[in-house]
């Protein structure tokens, strides 16, 4: 299932959760969002109509640490 994260320090990392274990969350085919001006705000990213409305840089392969995450969007799209 594809997520948005939340990541202290302002990241926003949107990918396909794969697994997740005690210290980290490992994402595949991620993306940092870059911008976004449609009004919506970040939790608009988790809608598939508007997901072409945000500026998605891919990043690839990540883990994250969990402790680290201040919280997460399910989203309603795959990639």
């Amino acid at each position: 299932m594809m997520k948005t994260f939340i990541i202290e320090a302002g990241w926003i990392i949107v990918g396909k959760e794969v697994s997740r274990n005690d210290s980290t969350v490992e994402l595949t085919n991620a993306s940092v969002v870059r911008k976004w001006s449609n009004g919506r705000g970040i939790g608009g990213i988790a809608k598939a109509e508007y997901k072409d409305e945000y500026t998605l840089d891919a990043i690839g392969d990540v883990e994250i640490a969990k402790s680290k995450i201040l919280f997460e969007i399910p989203c309603e799209w795959e990639e």
